[in-house]
């Protein structure tokens, strides 16, 4: 006759140690879990990049559910050199895109130390050179981009740390980029747009890499 009910009072504590559990296998848990710790990354959301796409929006990745969100990037580029990509943040109410009121400054080393600060309709991937087409494993570009308070009526504001391939195909360009949107709306998700009007990079050319954004919330 099997058990469908086991009375833990005649359980000793531990007595159901790691050595039984097959901690190969998957378990459905319900509720809520304490004691694994608290704080980190969750993954929220993935997205790879369609093709012969030049605008895409990645919307309801930023909720109430985590304050501060962190956008992994890889191969986030464009087919043809001379290219800027741009990020614009789309209100939570209605993914409407905000078109004005960025400000960013960019500290960055493309064969010496350089610096600017750009204001305008939306926050530049590399602010101040174009890229060369990422087509190539090597060259294709990355961004990790923090994204703080979305969510919040508050202006949003970011952090980048980015490296890519120059326009002129003469040297490397690794850039500290950060700023904010003088808006107080809350932002539910962001759009990717490229500046010059070409299409995104969908793969580096690299065996099994592909353009992709990886979303992770931080937990507090």
């Amino acid at each position: 006759m099997p058990f469908n009910l086991i009375d833990t009072k005649s359980l000793a504590a531990d007595a159901v140690d790691n050595t039984i559990l097959d901690l190969t296998s998957n378990y459905a848990f319900t509720g809520t879990i304490t004691g694994a710790g608290g704080g980190g990354l969750v993954k929220v959301s993935s997205y790879s990049i369609p093709s012969s796409t030049a605008e895409f929006n990645l919307n309801g990745i930023f909720t109430s559910t985590y304050e501060n969100y962190l956008l992994v990037c890889s191969g986030l580029g464009v087919l043809s050199t001379n290219g800027y990509i741009g990020i614009r943040l789309n209100q939570a109410s209605d993914n409407s895109h905000i078109t004005s009121g960025y400000v960013a400054t960019e500290t960055a080393y493309e064969g010496g130390a350089v610096g600017v600060q750009r204001s305008g309709g939306n926050w530049r991937v590399t602010n101040m050179t174009p890229m060369y087409a990422g087509t190539n494993g090597e060259q294709a570009s990355i961004l990790m981009m923090n994204v703080y308070a979305p969510y919040l009526s508050v202006p949003t504001k970011f952090s980048t740390l980015n490296h890519a391939r120059n326009s002129g195909n003469s040297a490397w360009y690794t850039g500290l980029n950060a700023g904010h949107n003088t808006s107080n709306t809350s932002i539910g998700g962001l759009n990717f747009g490229t500046d010059s009007g070409q299409n995104f990079v969908t793969s580096t050319g690299a065996s099994g890499e592909v353009s992709q954004i990886v979303v992770y919330g931080y937990e507090i």
